[in-house]
């Protein structure tokens, strides 16, 4: 099992300037991409200061000339966000300019209060995902978009340009929940999770039962090539001590969770304090922070006992800046990551895996 580390980005706005931020994203991106990071995943926001690129597709269209090796996408794409014709048509060219290297998030969105500003009903929003997943992807697969809508409108028409990879783009899902992660599983889609206190683990357990058991099933939504990636997101901070980790991690917590909880309290909805905070993030082990030495451990603890292969870490957030995140990702690729790998190896012999 070849554990493969990327990036999360949800652009959540610093005390700088949005232009200062945007162009040292471009530079962080470069530089993960020359220490070996395989992915970069941006998030999709609106209304909010939790994202100042509330078109991910815009960034990933500049990264597109910026990159030639990491692949480039979206952790996710909120598809009741989008006209589905038009989608099908960005997500093409997209994988062209990225010459095949794009990778299509895909999620129903997690914010009402974000959704109702683009005139989309909370109540509606799981439907409208996958019926636009499922004319978004045979448009992709076909060339054309022929729909009959439900909550959609119908479509009868060709696009303009198709995607480099076949039949389109990979697909990645995030969620907590060990239902989703056995369909995801069952269609070959890649799946992004937290720790969450060690119950990683069994979402992990179903996750590669189903992948085990429909792997050569027809008509999979993600008929990929070997295994999908099953991996665990949260952010990481690397320091001189763990004292210097926790004040560094604090202040760029709190800045972003400020960010975060932003337009929930412009609604004087409270219902998210301290569901993000620094103390519980931490004590639930979503977040790794402390020495060279102590974040290699947690992380080796946290891969061999969840069976990932995929490590997407949030490294540059609230007020770090872009030489700390640069890093803690040179910590990451030279000091944490053979050891995270020989975990990864003994976690998949332990399961039975193949590694791939």
């Amino acid at each position: 099992m070849a554990l493969e580390f990327g990036i999360f980005d949800s652009f959540d706005l610093a005390r700088g300037g949005v232009g200062e931020l945007l162009d040292d994203r471009l530079r962080f991106a470069q530089e993960v991409e020359r220490l070996g990071f395989a992915h970069y995943h941006v998030t999709e926001h609106h209304g909010t200061p939790l994202s100042v690129c509330p078109s991910p597709n815009l960034f990933v269209a500049a990264l597109s000339r910026l990159t030639s090796t990491m692949r480039l996408g979206t952790l996710v794409n909120v598809l009741p966000a989008y006209e589905p014709f038009r989608l099908a048509e960005e997500i093409a060219t997209l994988d062209q300019l990225t010459h095949g290297r794009l990778d299509f998030g895909v999620g129903s969105g997690i914010s009402p209060l974000e959704l109702g500003i683009l005139g989309v009903r909370g109540d509606q929003a799981r439907e409208i995902y996958q019926e636009t997943l499922t004319a978004v992807t045979n448009a992709l697969r076909t060339g054309r978009m022929t729909h009959q809508g439900t909550l959609l409108r119908d479509y009868d028409a060709a696009l303009s340009v198709l995607p480099v990879q076949s039949p389109y783009p990979q697909l990645w899902y995030a969620s907590g929940s060990a239902v989703t992660a056995e369909w995801a599983a069952a269609n070959g889609i890649n799946f992004v999770t937290r720790w969450e206190d060690g119950a990683v683990a069994e979402v992990g357990t179903t996750f590669w039962t189903a992948w085990e058991k429909h792997r050569h099933d027809e008509g999979r939504l993600n008929p990929i090539t070997g295994q999908p990636r099953f991996g665990i997101s949260g952010p990481v901070v690397v320091a001189g001590s763990r004292a210097e980790a926790e004040d560094v991690f604090g202040r760029a917590n709190e800045l972003h969770e400020e960010r975060l909880l932003h337009l929930w309290h412009e609604h004087d909805d409270h219902r998210l304090d301290g569901v993000f905070g620094t103390e519980r993030v931490l004590a639930k082990g979503n977040g790794i922070i402390g020495t060279a030495d102590s974040v290699r451990d947690e992380i080796v603890a946290q891969v061999e006992a969840s069976a990932v292969n995929y490590l997407e870490l949030k490294i540059i957030f609230g007020d770090i800046g872009l030489d700390a995140a640069v890093a803690t990702a040179r910590t990451i690729t030279g000091h944490v990551a053979p050891a995270a790998r020989e975990a990864a190896d003994r976690a998949a012999r332990r399961l039975g895996l193949r590694v791939e």
